[in-house]
């Protein structure tokens, strides 16, 4: 079976070293879910196979845990996270607009997905960051912004993915752009050192 690009390749070793350290019955689960979600930046299948075969824990005990917390995801997470604001005065002053404007930006079509195809950014809705008077609030890695339109996050998407050397999905015209501009900057260095 092929795995998907984002998907985590599990260290059988280090799942049983947890086990070890945790425990193998019924109130490890949470700590053993968090070690692995803190590893892999989700809950691989596989590696949630090794604990129940390594452990008492039953798959509907550690699948009820995992999906009854809202900190656990089941999915694979894009190397950088935005996550967009839906408490109450985030909500009223157009939060939804943000998801929208993001998703497109990031061409994520399926309401069901809320990674970017090439694994750039992930979309995640959380209830609060705290910034309330600056609503409506997005953080993408460690940077706040407030007070956005739809148009103002997708800028702020564009600047911090040119910032972190990614490429916005659909995008590519600018990749090569940027490929076009590297080979002319070192070409123009070459005749530089030759004069």
């Amino acid at each position: 079976m092929e795995q998907h690009s984002l998907e985590a390749v599990v260290d059988e070793a280090l799942v049983r070293k947890w086990i070890e350290e945790y425990g193998s019955d019924a109130s490890a689960a949470v700590p053993l879910l968090q070690a692995v979600q803190n590893e892999y930046g989700y809950l691989p299948r596989e590696a949630m196979d090794m604990i129940v075969s390594g452990t008492r824990i039953t798959a509907s005990q550690l699948y009820g845990v995992a999906t009854f917390y809202s900190q656990f995801r089941l999915d694979p997470v894009g190397r950088n996270m935005i996550k967009v604001c839906h408490g109450t005065a985030c909500h009223v002053s157009g939060a939804d607009r943000l998801n929208t404007a993001l998703r497109q930006s990031l061409g994520i079509k399926d309401d069901a997905e809320d990674t970017a195809s090439n694994g750039s950014y992930t979309i995640e809705d959380v209830a609060c960051v705290g910034c309330c008077s600056l609503a409506p609030v997005m953080v993408i890695g460690d940077e706040t912004h407030g007070n956005l339109s739809g148009a103002d996050a997708q800028r702020h998407l564009k600047k911090h993915a040119r910032r972190n050397g990614e490429f916005l999905p659909g995008h590519e015209e600018e990749k090569s752009d940027e490929a076009a501009r590297t080979r002319q900057s070192s070409e123009n260095r070459k005749k530089e050192v030759r004069q």
